[in-house]
């Protein structure tokens, strides 16, 4: 994996060039601030976002942890009067 290391400044000045950067070249930006690392920018894979992905993941995982409520009820709130 590709790591660039970038200034705030810079990221201020050049913030177009930086995301083509990362997001054609598939590389990592770490933007920092007076030598500290504050973000990192990572490339978006659009194959991991999808619908299916994370209902296997909540279907795969979902059971493990034992008392949660189920996903798919409606929550509803009361509302309550507001008296001055």
């Amino acid at each position: 994996m590709n790591i660039t290391r970038i200034s705030a400044t810079d990221l201020k000045r050049k913030a177009a060039e930086i995301l083509n950067i990362v997001y054609y070249e598939k590389k990592v930006a770490i933007v920092e601030r007076f030598g500290k690392a504050l973000v990192k920018i990572i490339p978006y894979d659009e194959k991991k976002e999808t619908d299916k992905d994370k209902d296997s993941m909540l279907e795969k995982y979902f059971g493990i942890l034992p008392g949660l409520p189920d996903v798919k009820k409606m929550r509803f709130f009361r509302k309550k009067s507001l008296v001055l």
